[in-house]
Order: structure tokens, then sequence, then C-alpha cells
């Protein structure tokens, strides 16, 4: 099994970082038909996704994002394209929630 991690530091607080998490979790789910799942807690939020042939988790705190998507054997040839975009779509929504982008 192949698979594709992202780890994101960031100054936003838990609640801002939470809203922007359920955003990517969103557009994740209508783009790649995903089912999503999140999980609130008062240190960190866990936010789990699946469909066929990909499973992960993003874990969320006040200072850092953590994706880890695990790929399975028919979706490993396109880890170079995921890992692209989800560098892509999640670097761009936390860097203009911490005002680096416009």
């Amino acid at each position: 099994m192949s698979e594709v991690r992202y780890e994101r530091d960031h100054t936003l607080g838990l609640e801002k970082a939470r809203e922007l998490a359920k955003e990517w979790a969103n557009g994740a789910a209508r783009q790649m038909g995903l089912e999503c799942q999140h999980t609130e807690g008062a240190e960190q939020d866990v936010l789990t996704f699946e469909r066929m042939g990909v499973t992960g988790t993003m874990t969320v705190t006040g200072t850092r994002f953590e994706l880890l998507v695990k790929l399975g054997l028919m979706m490993a040839a396109f880890k170079p394209m995921i890992e692209a975009e989800v560098a892509k779509n999640l670097g761009r929504i936390i860097d203009k929630a911490s005002g680096t982008q416009a």
C-alpha cells in the first residue's frame, strides 16, 4: 500500500484550523467522492475519509495539520498527482487563512 503524507505547522489556533479542515474535507468529498467523518476534540480533531482504493486521516491541532492517505494498488499509480493536489489545495487554504497568500 502506498502512502501520501502532508504535514504543516500553522499559527491559526484550533477553531480556525477546524474550519479549514472541514472546508478541505468538503472539497475533497465533492472532487473525489470521499466519505468523510469529523470527530472534534478539546485538543485536536480527527477527520477520517475513505472511498474505494483510498483511506486516510487528518489530525488537526491548534498548531499543526497532519494528513495521511493510504492508496490501494489501483490508486498507487496516481500517487504523484495526489501528493501535488493535496499540497496545492491544503497549502492554499492554510496560506489564505494565515494571510500569507492573497
